[in-house]
């Protein structure tokens, strides 16, 4: 899982927009390059432009502040490493369904289909999901 902000891909693709535009090229190819809108883009000059690459790297990502900690990520992380048995399931296999249902019984926390994951994917672990359903 990315432990520091710059190691998250959004992060990166802002970065490297910010150098390629500080390296002269246009909007257009940036935005072609990278594929990020124009205006997010012409976004990114304006905020060089009035505080170079330190102000477009300490941009906030966005998004809701985590709902699970540091210990509970690592608890998870744990868990993933593991056979689903450990957890109360018929077999070893983890599932998206079988994690969902881990982190709802475990943390009271619901996620989708798509966030769960990209949770064991920022651990590292989300080729332990297997494609199954359930």
């Amino acid at each position: 899982m990315p432990s520091r902000t710059e190691d998250l891909p959004s992060v990166m693709r802002r970065m490297a927009a910010g150098r390629m535009l500080m390296e002269g090229a246009s909007v257009a190819a940036v935005a072609d390059a990278l594929h990020l809108s124009t205006d997010t883009v012409r976004k990114y000059r304006n905020i060089i432009a009035e505080g170079g690459l330190e102000a477009l790297q300490k941009m906030s990502v966005g998004g809701r502040s985590p709902l699970l900690d540091g210990a509970a990520m690592q608890w998870i992380a744990a868990a993933l490493s593991g056979s689903a048995c450990d957890h109360g399931f018929p077999t070893d296999a983890w599932t998206n369904a079988r994690l969902r249902e881990l982190i709802k019984t475990r943390f009271g926390v619901s996620y989708s289909r798509v966030y769960t994951w990209q949770l064991a994917t920022n651990l590292g672990l989300g080729h332990r999901l297997s494609k199954s359903s359930r």
